[in-house]
């Protein structure tokens, strides 16, 4: 690590935070408070979490014909993900190579980009295509192939896995299929060549993006928060979850299957008796969350727009035609309702975490060392990414 970053470190959140982060689960406390309301702090995690790490940025369902475009902002990079003239899907920084104006502001279906500023035009393909009176009045430059490194918009490292869209900021992370191999190792019953975009949920949530995902991970807070989901899957079917390298892991079986979860859709191919009663969760750190069910493959994710606001999309893919079909409409409707319900009962537990956060008096709180092992080593995660 580098000197300077440790000292950033120990600035925003002192010798006491650090160490409450790196200790035993039985003495440990959860981040300082700063973690979550420091614009400072926010700049390390999107330069040495996300911008270093592969993010999910999409379903490529969501981009189904040439000109079709989406803006987002992974690791602090506002980026355009598009399905480019041949069909492929290519993601580029979104910004004019002129002056820096972003070029997509909103989903959209066009043929290029025009920079709303001066006009310069980009193919889908990110190459310029002319600039107009840059040289002087009426003179329009006219561009066959690009103009080069300096004037071509910048390209993003970019996979498909199985409809999902990651791409990778820094350009420098392992290969997709290994960091994703935790995940695809515990997943090996599941054919997920067989799943398909069904349709995705948006929310905003006035908190940090630490706290959704240490809401996610753990099954504490299900008894008091989540009615329906207690009922479906009890408290003494749950355990704390573990980690494997920079994954997540957590599992139930459930004693019945229920709507929105396994019934009422067409299951994976060959599952056995017991895996046809499973959940599992993940997640790919630092964003990626994914829901394993019998019947889908579910996918939460959070993007930090500032220390208390957060903007989340929840992807489901389907089996097969149960994505599409008309046939599976109200169990595929029904799926998606389970999933905003159960999502939006803990949007206002999220807000008065962070609120409270607020407090001097709060100092990072007691961690049960039954269920939140697993969201302690989340924050030691984070501090360790930033010092690496």
């Amino acid at each position: 690590m580098t000197t300077g970053i440790r000292q950033k470190v120990i600035e925003l959140i002192g010798e006491d935070g650090l160490a409450q982060a790196f200790a035993p689960i039985e003495e440990a406390s959860g981040l300082p408070n700063a973690a979550y309301w420091s614009v400072d702090w926010l700049k390390l995690e999107q330069e040495h979490c996300f911008a270093r790490a592969w993010g999910f940025a999409g379903a490529e369902a969501e981009l189904p014909e040439p000109g079709d475009m989406k803006p987002i902002e992974i690791g602090g990079a506002p980026l355009i993900i598009l399905r480019d003239q041949d069909g492929m899907i290519q993601a580029l920084h979104n910004v004019c190579r002129h002056r820096g104006a972003r070029l997509v502001t909103e989903p959209c279906k066009k043929p290029t980009r025009t920079c709303p500023y001066h006009a310069w035009s980009y193919g889908l393909n990110g190459k310029l295509r002319s600039r107009p009176h840059f040289n002087g009045p009426n003179v329009v430059d006219k561009f066959e192939d690009g103009g080069g490194d300096k004037l071509d918009l910048v390209q993003v490292r970019c996979e498909i896995w199985n409809g999902c869209i990651f791409v990778n900021v820094s350009g420098d992370a392992e290969p997709l299929e290994k960091w994703l191999k935790p995940l695809l190792d515990r997943t090996e019953a599941y054919d997920f060549s067989s799943i398909r975009w069904a349709g995705k949920l948006d929310f905003e949530v006035n908190a940090n993006w630490k706290l959704v995902y240490e809401n996610y991970m753990e099954g504490y807070h299900v008894f008091a928060v989540h009615p329906k989901l207690l009922k479906f899957a009890p408290m003494n079917v749950r355990w704390s979850g573990e980690w494997d390298r920079h994954v997540f892991y957590n599992d139930y079986i459930f004693p019945e299957l229920d709507e929105g979860r396994g019934e009422g859709l067409p299951h994976y191919p060959g599952l056995s008796d017991a895996d046809a009663k499973r959940g599992l969760w993940f997640l790919c750190f630092p964003h990626f969350a994914a829901e394993v069910f019998p019947d889908q493959f579910s996918v939460l994710v959070s993007y930090p727009l500032a220390p208390d606001k957060t903007r989340e999309e929840l992807h489901v893919f389907l089996i097969g035609e149960a994505a599409t079909s008309d046939a599976y409409k109200d169990a595929r409707d029904a799926t998606l309702k389970m999933w905003d319900d159960l999502n939006r009962e803990d949007l206002g537990m999220l807000e008065l975490l962070q609120q409270g956060r607020l407090s001097p008096a709060y100092d990072g709180g007691r961690l049960s060392p039954h269920w939140e092992g697993p969201t302690h080593d989340f924050g030691r995660r984070v501090i360790e990414r930033i010092l690496s």
